[in-house]
C-alpha cells in the first residue's frame, strides 16, 4: 500500500516538475537569444530611420534633438525629431492604423511649418489595402505635401479600403506638425 502511495505521489510531482524545468530552459535560451540578437535589432532599427530620413526630399545631414517635447494626440506618438543644417525639420511619428501601431513614418517639415514629405520606417499593415499609404503615395501622401494646418491635413480624401490607414497616415501629420510648432523656438 506504501509503495502505491508512493508511485501515485510520485505521479502526481513529476509531470509538473518536468514542465517547470521545460519552461526553464526554453526561458533561459529566450533571454540568450534577446541578449545576441538585440544590438543588431537596434542597429536595423537606426539604420532604417536614418534611411528615411535621407529620403525626405532636399534632406540635409539630420541631427537628432535630444529634448523635445512631444505632441502626441490619440492615434500618434512622436518617438524623435531632428534637425537638418538648413532649418529643416523630421518628425519620427508611430501611428495606429488598421493595426496599433502599424505605421511608422518619419514626416518632414520645412522651416515655415510645412509638410515637406513623407518617408516609411516601417508598415505593418494589411498587405495589399492598408500598406497602399505607402505603396501608392499618390493617392495619399502626396497630397500631405505644403500643408501646415490640421484642417487641411484632416480635408485630405481617405484611400477606399484603407480607411483606417489613411487616418493613422493623418493623425501622424497632425502629430508631426504640433510637434515642430511646439518645438521650434526653443530649438531654432
Amino acid at each position: 500500500m506504501a509503495e502505491t502511495k508512493n508511485a501515485s505521489v510520485k505521479s502526481m510531482l513529476v509531470p509538473p516538475l518536468v514542465l517547470a524545468l521545460i519552461c526553464a530552459v526554453c526561458c533561459a535560451f529566450l533571454a540568450l537569444a534577446n541578449h545576441v540578437t538585440k544590438d543588431k535589432i537596434a542597429a536595423a532599427e537606426a539604420d532604417a530611420i536614418q534611411t528615411s530620413l535621407k529620403q525626405l526630399p532636399d534632406a540635409g545631414n539630420f541631427e537628432e534633438v535630444a529634448d523635445f517635447t512631444p505632441q502626441n494626440n490619440e492615434k500618434a506618438s512622436a518617438t524623435g525629431l531632428y534637425q537638418d543644417e538648413k532649418g529643416q525639420y523630421a518628425v519620427l511619428v508611430t501611428a495606429d492604423g488598421y493595426n496599433k501601431g502599424g505605421l511608422q513614418v518619419v514626416i518632414g517639415v520645412d522651416k515655415d511649418g510645412a509638410v515637406t514629405g513623407v518617408s516609411f520606417v516601417s508598415v505593418s499593415e494589411t498587405p495589399g489595402l492598408g500598406t497602399k499609404v505607402q505603396s501608392n503615395p499618390e493617392l495619399l501622401t502626396d497630397h500631405f505635401t505644403g500643408l501646415s494646418e490640421k484642417s487641411a491635413v484632416d480635408s485630405v480624401d481617405n484611400i477606399t479600403g484603407a480607411t483606417y490607414s489613411s487616418k493613422g497616415m493623418k493623425a501622424a501629420v497632425d502629430c508631426a506638425l504640433a510637434t515642430v510648432r511646439e518645438n521650434q523656438e526653443g530649438i531654432a
